[in-house]
């Protein structure tokens, strides 16, 4: 395979000679033996000239005349050679003249086609800017001139929520009170949409909020006394998301709809799901946040949508609610995972997800595509929190099973989880038969407990089957469930184990508290500055 250089260097024309010397030697030998021949059939000429006799005899004609052969036919073959070789390096130019035109056609080609490429995003992307900025101009139009009858529709929707009866259900006010919030949450959203930067907007809201708690707490003034609440609870907004925007009917552990946790604030941790059986929520006590409620709750909803969107594919059905939410405080921070099932995101779109315009949705007439994911990432950081995702993938493991039956005797079960073509298959260790999508074996006695842990999760479950046929998702990951173990037939003769696919997507957000702004720690991975650095002489780009 010829390198480069040694392309460059052949399709230098400097490389190429051109030039054949011509063959004079031969023709200047010819003229003198001509003359010699001259000499020997003119023997007067040799004499008027003075030559030696004895040059002229027929013995030194004929070497003459053979040397001369010799001679002729070496310096026709090099003239011939150089015919030859120059015939070569012009059919080598034409070769070279060819690739470079076909190298040239082939990049014109290509830059045609990356011109096309280029123009055709450009016009998407100025098309799509031009939309949205026409959307702003939309929203800004209809906020300022829907400023009266805002203001009329809420004060109506006030008088009624205070004015109602309540009907035997006590539903009525609250009705009202759900539109009341309706109204309020379309108005901060074109209030949100007509800004030119929303994390400044909500950041500048936070600002005025946390102003409103630094006074009440100097002046010892209630928070509900004040104008504007400047504190909102996140589960009461994460529970409005799923039951005003989403349309969720949420019920308890037990499958019983609104349960009462939805109406009154709690300190345990609350477990719910939802009629659909598509979001599993774990919410535990947490701080409030500052702010507007419906700033979280606009982040909320879309982050919910889209997780609903690839949970509900037919490709990604599962045996548990494919949408997991999980709500808590740690280190005066709110943290919140929402995990769904579905395809994974692209390393290559890992920097490109949360920008204006980008969607991972590739289906025809998708309108809008884009601003959920910048709405979200927007929200955050005018919050001064932060997000992330990770995909979920599945993984190798062994699991340890004691069965326990009603005789007093024990039973110990090691089955192999592993991969193939990323799904999770089973089977006994030690065993020759091929790993299958689920394990069953019979029993041939009553089973009355099983316990189960694993090399991932050493803990041990301990699972009661002395009722008869049950079924168990993993209890150490109520939202992530790994494996699900039933005793199936009337009287559970049959112990069927399991393993889930929970390949997915998760993303990972974390916002500061009320407490965390009023002890300095609202920014994110901001460290306290140093005051012994306010001494130290001054350095230079070099010394950092």
């Amino acid at each position: 395979m010829t390198s480069s250089t040694d392309t460059t260097a052949e399709l230098k024309p400097d490389n190429f000679r051109f030039s054949i010397r011509y063959p004079w030697r031969t023709l200047l030998l010819v003229k003198l033996l001509l003359f010699y021949a001259l000499l020997l059939l003119q023997p007067e000429l040799i004499s008027l000239l003075k030559l030696p006799d004895f040059l002229f005899r027929p013995e030194y004609f004929s070497g003459a005349f053979l040397g001369f052969l010799i001679f002729a036919w070496f310096d026709l073959r090099s003239f011939m050679q150089q015919k030859n070789r120059v015939k070569n390096q012009f059919k080598k130019l034409w070769d070279n003249k060819r690739q470079l035109q076909q190298r040239a056609q082939t990049s014109a080609s290509h830059t045609d086609k990356l011109k096309m490429f280029i123009s055709d995003k450009l016009l998407e992307y100025i098309e799509y800017d031009e939309k949205y900025l026409h959307f702003r101009s939309i929203a800004a139009e209809v906020r300022h001139n829907g400023v009266i009858s805002f203001d009329k529709v809420q004060s109506a929707l006030q008088y009624a929520a205070s004015h109602s009866l309540p009907d035997d259900n006590g539903s009525t006010a609250l009705q009202y009170q759900e539109a009341l919030s309706g109204m309020r949450y379309l108005w901060d959203l074109l209030d949100l949409s007509t800004t030119d930067n929303m994390a400044m907007h909500i950041g500048a809201h936070i600002s005025r909020c946390e102003e409103l708690l630094f006074q009440a707490e100097l002046q010892g003034t209630a928070l509900e006394s004040l104008p504007l609440q400047p504190v909102f609870d996140p589960q009461q907004a994460l529970l409005d998301t799923l039951r005003l925007h989403l349309g969720a009917t949420l019920c308890d552990a037990d499958g019983k709809p609104e349960p009462a946790a939805l109406f009154q604030a709690t300190t345990d941790a609350v477990h719910l799901t939802d009629s659909d059986g598509l979001f599993s929520i774990e919410l535990q006590p947490c701080d409030r946040l500052a702010g507007n409620p419906n700033h979280l709750i606009l982040l909320l909803e879309n982050l919910l949508k889209n997780a609903r969107y690839y949970a509900t594919k037919k490709q990604y059905k599962s045996r548990f609610p494919p949408v997991s939410i999980r709500l808590w405080e740690a280190q005066q921070h709110l943290c919140l995972t929402l995990y769904n099932r579905g395809p994974h995101i692209a390393d290559d779109d890992r920097g490109q997800i949360f920008k204006l315009g980008f969607s991972t949705r590739r289906a025809r007439g998708h309108h809008g595509k884009g601003l959920g994911l910048y709405f979200v990432q927007q929200i955050t950081q005018g919050f001064d929190g932060d997000i992330a995702f990770d995909n979920v993938h599945n993984r190798s493991d062994d699991y340890y099973l004691r069965l326990e039956y009603r005789d007093g005797s024990v039973e110990h079960l090691h089955l192999q989880q592993r991969l193939q073509d990323e799904l999770p298959l089973v089977g006994l260790a030690g065993s020759e038969n091929a790993a299958v999508a689920q394990f069953e074996q019979r029993l041939s006695k009553p089973l009355v407990t099983v316990e189960i842990s694993s090399e991932g999760q050493p803990q041990v479950q301990r699972l009661d089957c002395s009722g008869g046929p049950v079924s168990w998702l993993d209890p150490q990951h109520p939202g992530l469930p790994r494996w699900l173990l039933q005793c199936s037939g009337r009287k559970g003769e049959t112990l069927i184990f399991t393993p889930l696919d929970i390949r997915g997507v998760q993303f990972n957000l974390r916002l500061p508290t009320v407490s965390g702004r009023l002890d300095g720690a609202g920014t994110a991975g901001l460290q306290a500055p140093d005051v012994h650095e306010l001494h130290s002489r001054f350095r230079g780009p070099d010394d950092f």
